[in-house]
């Protein structure tokens, strides 16, 4: 003949506190096996001590609570255990790879910081599209491209110009050859574009850093950023885009997502 238990012996043998008996028996996750009909106390069966320790093991896993009412509901308790275990096998699988990630992101910072006399900080955010016109040209040197960059200037109508402006470096001197857009944001109709390109500056995730118009801080906000693409196995793509921010300087690199 089964042994009964009431909710507070229940409770202390199966090791959770009467209020979590409750819970799970409100939520039908773990029902009493009876109902004193005189007390209305909730009475407990020794067999259930297994039922609960089931409950607390997949809970313990981090299995939610309707993850477990559907594994250990029905005829297919087993199948269904098995596959709620997979499933917590593979969340936990990501979360290493997550902390892997995380941790040697957090390496590649610390190396940074040893590495840059002013660290450079590196955010990944949403850039959004923008109407551009433009002059793609190819530059023995870099300070050549503000000539190129003056023109652009001079060519847009000033009632058509944004205030957004900025380069868009297709390729670099490390590459072999200098090839630079200047840009400025136009609004409305654009005449006269016998010098310049209208067209749409895609919107794309981009890792930025600021720096001021010093070179020296941003050829440090560069290094920063190919150390962080690096290290995230990041691919760029597209041109890296610099945008004027007043007196500071936006440098972005468009990512693959």
């Amino acid at each position: 003949m089964d042994a009964y238990y009431r909710i507070g012996d229940f409770a202390r043998i199966g090791g959770v506190s009467v209020k979590t008996l409750r819970f799970y028996d409100n939520i039908g996750l773990f029902r009493p096996a009876g109902v004193d009909p005189r007390t209305r106390y909730r009475l407990y069966s020794a067999r259930q001590l297994r039922d609960l320790a089931r409950i607390l093991a997949l809970r313990g896993l981090g299995a939610s609570v309707p993850d477990i009412r559907q594994a250990i509901g029905g005829d297919a308790s087993r199948p269904k255990r098995r596959r709620l275990l997979e499933a917590l096998r593979k969340a936990r699988l990501d979360s290493i790879d997550e902390a892997r990630k995380s941790l040697e992101w957090i390496e590649a910072a610390l190396h940074d910081l040893d590495s840059f006399a002013s660290p450079v900080s590196i955010i990944v955010k949403r850039s959004p599209p923008v109407r551009i016109a433009s002059i793609r040209v190819g530059v023995p040197r870099y300070q050549d491209i503000y000539r190129h960059e003056s023109d652009l200037l001079e060519a847009v109508p000033k009632e058509s110009a944004g205030r957004l402006r900025g380069i868009l470096w297709h390729r670099c001197a490390d590459s072999g050859a200098i090839d630079g857009e200047p840009f400025v944001e136009v609004k409305g109709a654009v005449p006269g574009r016998s010098l310049f390109e209208v067209k749409q500056l895609p919107a794309v995730t981009v890792a930025c850093a600021f720096s001021s118009l010093d070179d020296e801080d941003a050829e440090c906000a560069y290094d920063t950023l190919g150390s962080f693409l690096r290290s995230r196995n990041y691919r760029l793509v597209g041109a890296r885009r610099e945008i004027y921010r007043d007196q500071m300087l936006e440098i972005q690199y468009p990512l693959e997502t």
